[in-house]
């Protein structure tokens, strides 16, 4: 019994170990993403106090090996129905991320640089790619470990109902909450974003379900929702703190609003896919 926990205990460390590493690893790139970024100009937001202290680098360092490493570890709930081998089932994991966070970073807001806009998407692609390619080959699965059962169908219906949820969710953050927006000067292009992010949003949250096993709805709405959604978006929005004195309890505002928006609409996943009927083997 000793001697079987304590393989377990080993494992599970290397696990972390290994996570840990992809983290380190894709902060590094980001690093160097961002040393290649032209200094952007605007003069709406105030810096950080971690600029004006002159320890940005160090707390981007710090915030980056842990939204990374979290991201990382989220591979593990839904390695085991990936497809390909271990890199491309790690690139395919890096680019639902990656189209997440480039739809969010178009986001029109007055400090948003035209440049910043395709710099930063880049910048960003590049390091969730790597740490999509090293954390599926250093977690992903071989042919012979990988579930057998075949991924789920999309679900059109929670596409559009996560898309819709979303714009409402953002129209009651523009009308009601007044968060930080340009929706007063640039309402049509504002609006168009909140169609595109919320459309992105549900197609690759659709990718998402497809490869993770829960036996409930519940389940499956706290995992593809709360956190391949929920916690990805929360790690994604407080890198913005490291650079910029922002406004917290507006940035916690659209943080939450927006993952309720996006939960709701995934209660209309269906979770039939992972219930095993009586006698099946």
């Amino acid at each position: 019994m000793i001697n079987k926990w304590g393989a377990v205990v080993v494992v599970r460390t290397k696990c972390i170990l290994k996570i840990l590493f992809v983290g380190v690893m894709t902060t590094f790139s980001r690093i160097i993403g961002q040393l290649l970024i032209p200094p952007g100009k605007q003069s709406i937001l105030p810096p950080s106090v971690f600029v004006v202290n002159g320890t940005m680098p160090l707390a981007f360092s710090v915030y980056g090996v842990i939204a990374f490493s979290l991201i990382a570890a989220m591979f593990l709930l839904v390695c085991d129905q990936l497809s390909g081998s271990r890199v491309v089932q790690g690139l395919k994991y890096g680019i639902a991320f990656s189209l997440v966070w480039i739809v969010y970073l178009l986001e029109p807001l007055p400090h948003a640089a035209p440049l910043d806009r395709i710099t930063y998407p880049l910048a960003d692609t590049f390091s969730l790619l790597v740490m999509g390619a090293l954390v599926g080959v250093m977690l992903g699965k071989k042919e012979g470990e990988r579930n057998s059962k075949l991924p789920g169908n999309s679900s059109i219906m929670a596409i559009v109902a996560i898309t819709g949820l979303f714009i409402i969710g953002r129209l009651i953050q523009y009308y009601v909450l007044d968060i930080y927006s340009s929706f007063a000067e640039k309402p049509l292009e504002t609006l168009i974003w909140c169609a595109v992010t919320g459309l992105t949003t549900a197609c690759v949250l659709d990718w998402f379900n497809k490869h993770v096993q829960q036996s409930s709805r519940t389940a499956n709405v706290l995992i593809v929702g709360g956190v391949l959604f929920g916690l990805n978006l929360f790690l994604f929005n407080f890198f913005m703190p490291l650079v910029f004195d922002a406004d917290m309890i507006d940035l916690l505002l659209r943080t939450f609003v927006d993952i309720a928006a996006v939960m709701v609409g995934c209660l209309f996943f269906s979770v039939k896919k992972f219930e095993v009927k009586p006698g099946a083997n």
